[in-house]
């Protein structure tokens, strides 16, 4: 009841006062977080870094050899899925073990049917963390003894 934000301002307005007891941490926060993003150039800003993060994080991917589910001009820059790869060592368990252990945490994907996972580009990421969970998945895949991250070939699927 404390986050109904609307509620909470028809409140204020009619009687200057909390619905009930204040939410303080709630609101140090949301005033912290309007800070940030004001000092980052606002939602403009903020968009351009999740761009340039997703435009890193993608062509770091494919040059590992993996492919993202969605075309270019169709993705957002706030998360990326990207289909497993078709070779028989990859393991979505032991790959988000491996990326965990490095301190990373992706997400599962079942889209459309298909084996995939999600990485985001959004929070406080910047090229750094980027970098360095593009060099976990790369240190992860080795320790798989996955050589090939694409999907599979163009002759196996037409003939699947």
């Amino acid at each position: 009841l404390n986050l109904d934000v609307f509620d909470q301002w028809r409140s204020m307005e009619n009687d200057g006062r909390w619905r009930f007891t204040p939410p303080t941490h709630v609101m140090a926060a949301l005033a912290s977080a309007l800070v940030q993003l004001e000092e980052e150039g606002g939602v403009a800003g903020r968009n351009a870094r999740y761009r340039r993060n997703w435009r890193l994080l993608v062509d770091g991917l494919r040059a590992m050899g993996f492919e993202t589910l969605l075309p270019d001009r169709l993705q957002v820059p706030i998360l990326v899925t990207v289909l497993q790869p078709a070779d028989p060592r990859f393991s979505y368990d032991r790959f988000y073990a491996g990326m965990r252990a490095k301190g990373y945490i992706i997400s599962p994907g079942k889209l459309a049917g298909r084996g995939s996972f999600r990485i985001a580009c959004i929070g406080q990421l910047g090229e750094a963390e980027i970098r360095g969970a593009l060099d976990a998945v790369r240190r992860t895949l080795i320790e798989l003894g996955v050589g090939n991250c694409g999907r599979a070939s163009r002759h196996e699927v037409a003939h699947s």
